[in-house]
C-alpha cells in the first residue's frame, strides 16, 4: 500500500504540530512500529526547525510525504531565492540537520542548506 500527502504550509510553528499528527496517525494506521514513528516526527520538527530558521516569514513552501511498505520518503519543496533569508551565524549552526541525519536513512540537502529530502526505512 502505498500513501501520498502533500501539504502547502506556511512558515507557522502550529501548523508544523497538525501535520505531524496528520503523518503519525497515517503511519499508525498503516502499522508502523513506534520507534520508526517517533524518528519520522523528530525529522518532521527539526526539518520545520531548518526551514523556520531559513525562510522568510509569510512564505509558502509544500512538504510531501509518501509511504510505502519499505520507507517513508518526505520532501520540502525549495520556495526560491527570494524567500530565503540572509542567516546569522546563531540559526546557521546546521543542529537541526545533524539531528536528521542521525535519524534518517538519506538526506539530500540544497547547497543553501535548505532540506529537500528525507527517507526512513521502516
Amino acid at each position: 500500500m502505498d500513501l501520498r500527502l502533500t501539504v502547502d504550509l506556511p512558515r507557522d510553528l502550529d501548523r508544523m504540530n497538525t501535520l505531524r499528527h496528520v503523518l503519525d496517525g497515517a503511519l499508525t494506521g498503516l502499522g508502523v512500529a513506534e520507534q520508526a514513528r517517533t524518528d519520522i516526527a523528530l525529522i518532521v520538527n527539526e526539518t520545520w526547525a531548518n526551514v523556520i530558521a531559513h525562510v522568510r516569514v509569510g512564505v509558502a513552501f509544500q512538504v510531501r510525504a509518501t509511504i510505502d511498505e519499505r520507507c517513508c520518503v518526505i520532501e520540502v519543496t525549495h520556495p526560491g531565492e527570494a524567500a530565503v533569508e540572509n542567516i546569522n551565524a546563531l540559526i546557521a549552526s546546521g543542529h537541526s540537520l545533524r539531528v536528521v541525519r542521525s535519524l534518517a536513512d538519506e538526506v539530500d540537502v540544497d547547497s543553501d542548506g535548505l532540506l529537500m529530502k528525507v527517507t526512513k526505512k521502516l
